[in-house]
């Protein structure tokens, strides 16, 4: 490839990086995998990197929190624990939210599931001003 050549195909790299990004599906709200009403009736959108889920594979998630208007909640603080209550153990990973990209969207990280059979989740939010909130999420894998 000529000098020129390399130097159009360099000018155009970030070009067609911006479409193919702008053409990943997105991992949004309308996606979610779970959708939990919480204590206090806000929403937690749940939507994982891993879709369906499966054992053994480390992954993380995407979590929409939404007041009962359905508006992003900011600022929260949320923390994760469980397991699996037939068989008396936690989690094997020790999952935390790393960020909050966007308004209300949060990323959960670390999560795996080593086994077969029942879990259950605890989600403990403290939203923005002190409140208090939770949301519990039970599913079969």
């Amino acid at each position: 490839m000529s000098g020129r050549a390399t130097a159009r195909v360099l000018r155009l790299l970030p070009v067609v990086l911006a479409l193919l990004v702008a053409t990943m599906p997105a991992h949004s709200a309308e996606d979610a995998d779970f959708a939990l009403t919480t204590a206090a009736g806000n929403r937690l959108l749940i939507v994982s990197e891993l879709s369906p889920l499966a054992i053994n594979l480390m992954h993380g998630w995407r979590l929409h929190l939404l007041d009962t208007d359905g508006k992003p909640l900011s600022k929260a603080s949320i923390t994760v624990r469980g397991g699996m209550p037939e068989h008396d153990h936690g989690l094997p990973t020790e999952p935390a939210v790393t960020g909050e990209p966007e308004p209300g969207v949060y990323l959960l990280a670390g999560l795996r599931f080593h086994m077969p059979g029942r879990w259950l989740l605890e989600f403990d939010i403290a939203l923005d001003g002190g409140a208090a909130d939770s949301a519990s999420l039970a599913f079969e894998l």
